[in-house]
């Protein structure tokens, strides 16, 4: 007796439309959303599922009868797309007409299979619409906005601004498509090159569930006109040891699925001292205020401070972030975390702490891998055999990504070491939303362009089109050793954005015990595959300046 066949029955635009609104799955429930972001999920989800977006490169734009060209059909959707703005902000809002239009053509073919996307170019290019019309009302979105600003669109930005919120599960722009289904965040670069659902917004951002979780967080500290930002680079600790990288015993390392060959490995954040030898945090406070006095003096002022990977303990970080000089301007750390017990990870985390915002907590995402060749290039084979590969005993189960929103042209997010180098899962989305700013917080030697962080640096400066800073310590930068030529332990930093043709160095000049780099705004337009203009709101930072910072000798931090 033969057994009966398997029938498979292929999915429908309407199970795919029930994922993102379940709402939909009644007839009673199958209105447009009047909110940009729940449209702009619904219709690029199904241009991606699809992959009809291919289809922009050779049928567009989509009124071909009636000889619409490119530049009037796009002055059409950012014409619809300001209206939306306009009616999404009214106290009781709607989308336009146009768009309820195309989403009753999108639920007359509800039952439809998924390949008639692709067959009925009708129903296709009303997505590519929607798509267009909601990326276009959501210009500005999560981003800093003068009082000027506020004009009729004000009660809509407030209402964008509201949503963005982070909450315990991030953030997303979306009213009505839950963040664990999908989410939209805004977006600061469409790339330049190749074609991939990227290609087809300015503003939107389409970005997947959960499996790293992004935060947006909108600065309220700074001019939103202003045109320029100056960093204070403190490569701290300006002195690593060999005996901070300690074993950990493999009974206590919650692997022991791990095979033999590898160990476990902490960084302490200090080698042992005397107890006569205790740096108190208010001493190293001091030390940071005379850079920061000296910095501001030179330059006019400084807007924020940044440390390098494991650069500092908790309590460090709160007297700094405590201190009166610190509490206008943004603070940026790698944190190192002692295990709370014998059998317990470390944390090796990152702070992020901008005025009159909570504090951003963010942890490494990928374990750092120490391997022969580092063992000997940082002389630790002492400590840790060079015959064996040693993980980093840190916890990695928490995957979270922030976005600081600084000003209209400066979206910065922050990484950590190894999660520049590794595509998934951070990478996809730091290429959907395209920060303005990449800051690579490392662990590593000096920054010349022939290391590893140079070629990741430039993968993010090609596209989407992010400016890039790796940094490092002095310390760690020190206590690396070249297998062959000169030794560059003084080149702490590597600069690169979409501009430059080769990666800069930034060096640490001697007696200096700090950098600081100016930042100024290139204003450019950028395109979508569909062909159209951001009308030159897209903002490059680029690297201005550079400036060693030496304490004098009547700072504060001055022994």
């Amino acid at each position: 007796m033969e057994d009966n066949p398997i029938s498979y029955s292929p999915i429908t635009i309407g199970e795919y439309l029930k994922l993102l609104l379940p709402r939909l799955g009644t007839t009673k429930g199958r209105h447009v959303p009047y909110w940009p972001a729940d449209v702009f999920a619904v219709a690029m989800f199904l241009i991606q599922k699809s992959g009809i977006y291919t289809l922009i490169l050779n049928e567009w734009p989509p009124t071909v009868e009636s000889e619409e060209s490119s530049e009037k059909w796009a002055g059409k959707m950012a014409r619809l797309g300001e209206r939306w703005r306009e009616l999404a902000g009214r106290d009781e809002p709607r989308p336009p007409t146009y768009v309820s239009n195309h989403w009753r053509l999108l639920m007359e073919a509800y039952s439809s299979t998924f390949g008639r996307l692709r067959e009925d170019r009708s129903l296709a290019h009303a997505l590519f619409e929607l798509a267009a019309m909601a990326d276009e009302a959501s210009a500005g979105v999560g981003l800093p906005r003068s009082p000027s600003g506020a004009s009729k669109y004000g009660k809509f930005y407030r209402r964008a601004r509201t949503q963005l919120l982070p909450t315990e599960t991030g953030s997303t722009l979306c009213m009505e498509v839950d963040r664990t289904r999908l989410r939209v965040l805004p977006k600061m670069h469409a790339p330049s090159k190749g074609l991939t659902i990227r290609s087809l917004s300015h503003h939107l951002a389409l970005c997947s569930g959960d499996e790293i979780c992004p935060f947006w967080e909108i600065s309220v500290g700074y001019s939103p006109t202003r045109e320029f930002m100056n960093l204070l680079i403190v490569p701290w600790p300006e002195t690593i040891k060999p005996v901070q990288f300690k074993r950990v015993q493999r009974r206590h390392s919650g692997m022991r699925n791990m095979l033999n060959d590898f160990g476990f490995f902490q960084y302490s954040p200090e080698p042992e001292k005397n107890d006569a030898e205790e740096v108190a945090p208010e001493k190293f406070v001091k030390h940071v205020e005379g850079l920061y006095h000296e910095a501001s003096s030179m330059m006019g002022r400084i807007d924020g401070i940044v440390f390098p990977e494991l650069a500092l303990v908790p309590e460090e970080f709160e007297a700094l972030r405590e201190a009166e000089f610190t509490q206008k301007i943004f603070l940026v750390s790698g944190i190192a975390k002692a295990p709370e017990e014998d059998n317990s990870f470390s944390a090796n985390e990152l702070y992020c702490d901008i005025p009159n915002r909570e504090r951003m907590v963010q942890s490494k995402h990928h374990r750092w891998k120490l391997d022969k060749s580092q063992i000997i290039q940082y002389a630790l084979g002492s400590l840790l055999s060079p015959e064996r590969s040693w993980w980093e005993h840190i916890n990695v189960d928490s995957r979270k990504l922030n976005f600081v929103s600084l000003l209209p042209w400066l979206v910065m997010s922050v990484v950590i070491c190894e999660d520049l180098a590794r595509p998934d899962p951070v990478g996809d989305l730091l290429r959907a939303v395209g920060p303005n700013l990449v800051l690579a917080l490392l662990m590593d030697g000096p920054q010349i362009k022939e290391r590893w962080s140079a070629r990741y640096a430039t993968t993010l400066a090609e596209d989407p089109g992010c400016s890039v800073l790796s940094l490092t310590s002095a310390g760690m930068s020190k206590l690396s050793r070249p297998a062959s030529g000169v030794n560059r332990s003084k080149v702490i930093g590597l600069w690169k954005d979409a501009h430059s043709s080769t990666p800069v160095e930034i060096e640490l000049p001697d007696g200096c015990e700090g950098v600081v780099l100016s930042m100024s705004v290139r204003w450019m337009d950028e395109w979508t595959a569909d062909g159209r203009e951001d009308r030159g709101a897209t903002g490059y930072p680029l690297l201005s300046g550079i400036h060693g910072v030496k304490k004098s000798s009547n700072s504060p931090g001055k022994a």
